[in-house]
């Protein structure tokens, strides 16, 4: 939810900015604490935060509460900034930061002050429906508060997070199960895998693709209408549909692709238990590409699908490049569409894409798919060089 500073409270919008700034100091001071091994460091952010913030604020850094934000400290990539554009966090509750009085959501702010925001009808409408679809479990609410000087400054964005407490489900017998393989690449976007087995034979049910945001196209688009501005038409409007196309963010398409891959399974699922795996490229084959974070986000938005649906997932990475059959290295042929990863010991061929879940078949101790586990037209070369290899034996 965003709400245009201009029509906030100008005082307790005012008292919120110094909040941020003494918010965000004391994180910089934990986090890089946390991220040296500086235990004196830590116990000075913690006594800053003691002194500077309220109470409720504190659940920030502290390690036990659901609303700690330094959980990945180690694994986070080295930040440029030194201060840290931490986004205030709290759990929805009338005794912490955040609540919701009738139809709108309280801020408290400190020193008994405190600021008032209108909940829109259809955020508190999904939020009734959340609530009831996973009763009768627990859900924990939490509200971040992100307001950046450096980066829309006109707006506060207002977000609030469900988390569901449930166990971690059991694995399912993968031969009563979905199956459903999932595999992020740098360039071509997001393979799906969706297949039964009854422990004899492995059929594929649909194997489509996600396609990432035509980066080209929109960045097209902006030149084209920086041209118009510059030739007198419209400037304004064209110069801001400039920014917008160079500006996207490609955050809302990974959580549209996450939603589309458990509707997809649960549709497919028809009562049966579901298995998921998600192949998540390692960050460093996809550095420095312009996905690279919008890649390594999906395991994020996927793992909160999996606990808010109860589904049994995991995260296990297979090779592309190595032949399920004999091991050997496959080779790549490059067709408009496709990436071919063929084998010239055994015949195998397949869209590289799906050659990850030939290999999970396998851990999972089931029989591995007929190949291709879907048409793939052959370049005559190719097709040339595969009919003249003795095909190899699945078993």
């Amino acid at each position: 939810m965003l709400y245009r500073v201009s029509e906030l409270p100008a005082g307790a919008f005012q008292r919120l900015v110094e909040l941020f700034e003494a918010y965000r100091a004391v994180g910089a001071l934990y986090f890089w604490s946390k991220r040296l091994n500086l235990e004196g460091g830590v116990e000075l952010a913690l006594g800053r935060a003691r002194q500077l913030l309220p109470y409720y604020y504190r659940h920030a850094f502290d390690e036990d509460s659901q609303v700690y934000q330094f959980s990945e400290v180690e694994r986070m990539r080295r930040p440029r900034k030194v201060v840290l554009q931490l986004p205030l966090a709290d759990t929805l509750h009338p005794n912490c930061g955040c609540y919701i009085k009738d139809t709108t959501l309280v801020v408290r702010l400190g020193n008994r002050e405190r600021m008032e925001l209108p909940l829109p009808e259809r955020a508190l409408k999904w939020l009734q429906e959340k609530e009831r679809g996973v009763a009768p479990l627990k859900v924990t609410k939490i509200v971040r508060i992100q307001w950046r000087e450096d980066k829309h400054p006109e707006y506060l964005k207002v977000q609030i997070v469900l988390r569901v407490e449930r166990k971690k489900p059991e694995m399912p017998d993968p031969r009563s199960a979905l199956l459903v393989y999932v595999d992020a690449n740098s360039d071509y976007g997001i393979a799906r895998v969706y297949a039964v087995s009854d422990g004899v034979r492995t059929k594929v049910l649909e194997t489509p693709k996600l396609k990432p945001p035509n980066r080209g196209r929109r960045l097209m688009e902006a030149a084209r209408r920086r041209r118009a501005a510059a030739q007198g038409r419209k400037p304004s409007m064209n110069y801001a549909l400039a920014r917008l196309s160079e500006r996207f963010d490609s955050r809302s398409w990974v959580k549209s692709a996450a939603a589309q891959i458990f509707k997809k399974a649960f549709q497919r699922a028809s009562g049966r238990s579901l298995i998921m795996n998600f192949d998540i490229p390692d960050p460093e084959s996809v550095k420095n590409s312009y996905l690279q974070k919008t890649l390594l986000s999906l395991g994020k938005v996927a793992s909160n699908l999996a606990n808010w649906f109860g589904v049994y997932a995991t995260f296990e990475c297979y090779p592309s490049t190595v032949c399920p059959y004999c091991g050997s290295k496959l080779k790549i042929a490059y067709t408009k569409r496709t990436r071919i990863a063929y084998c010239t010991r055994c015949g195998f061929y397949d869209d590289r894409d799906f050659v990850p879940f030939y290999h999970w078949c396998k851990a999972l101790g089931l029989p591995m798919p007929k190949h291709p586990l879907q048409r793939i037209e052959l370049p005559e070369e190719l097709r040339r060089k595969l009919s003249s290899v003795r095909p190899g034996s699945p078993g």
